[in-house]
């Protein structure tokens, strides 16, 4: 997982029309609120005062990083790893996509084709979702497959935890039964590679 100066890196590259929609900044919100008041409060600075976030409307991705750089300090400040705290705020988002209307609507559709149509659906997801980066998928094996980011200023972490969490959720797996391997491929984790297999 990465660690502060990779996400510290990314910020300084965000221009302020790379956006993400708002479901992504209020389930971080909804994160920095289950670490404590004061992360919560610092997460909430990020934004413009007096914004109300609506699920569909996009935000600068900056913000978004802001409030992720809260969670993992708040988290390092206790003896855990930043890296891990964004993966879990990462997990959370991606339950709280599936419970979305468009996340019902993925799961459906990941149901009925399997694990390698729900995994080759994520790139197109993602070109939806943010205006930034690129990914893309390749099967690997008959059960295992591997997602590539570029230029993600989101990183590794999060999104690790919302593909994994994601797509456990949509095709009603368990816990453990997709095993991931998450590799930088570049210096800021803006980059990388996500090995999954079944």
């Amino acid at each position: 997982m990465e660690v502060r100066p990779q996400l510290l890196s990314r910020l300084s590259r965000c221009k302020p029309e790379h956006l993400v929609p708002g479901m992504f900044l209020s389930s971080t919100l909804a994160s920095a609120d289950t670490v404590g008041p004061e992360v919560a409060e610092q997460a909430r600075r990020q934004l413009t005062p007096g914004e109300r976030l609506v699920e569909n409307y996009r935000y600068p991705v900056a913000w978004m990083l802001g409030m992720l750089d809260a969670i993992g300090q708040a988290e390092e400040a206790r003896g855990g790893s930043y890296g891990e705290a964004l993966y879990r705020t990462g997990r959370e988002a991606g339950l709280g996509y599936i419970r979305s209307s468009v996340g019902r609507m993925r799961a459906m559709v990941a149901t009925a084709s399997g694990l390698h149509r729900a995994l080759e659906g994520i790139p197109s997801a993602v070109a939806l979702a943010v205006n930034f980066g690129e990914a893309s998928y390749r099967r690997l094996s008959p059960s295992a497959g591997e997602l590539v980011f570029k230029q993600d200023l989101i990183g590794m972490s999060w999104n690790a935890g919302m593909v994994v969490a994601s797509t456990t959720a949509a095709l009603s797996l368990d816990p453990d039964e997709l095993k991931f391997e998450a590799l930088a491929t570049d210096e800021d984790a803006s980059s990388f590679v996500l090995r999954l297999h079944w």
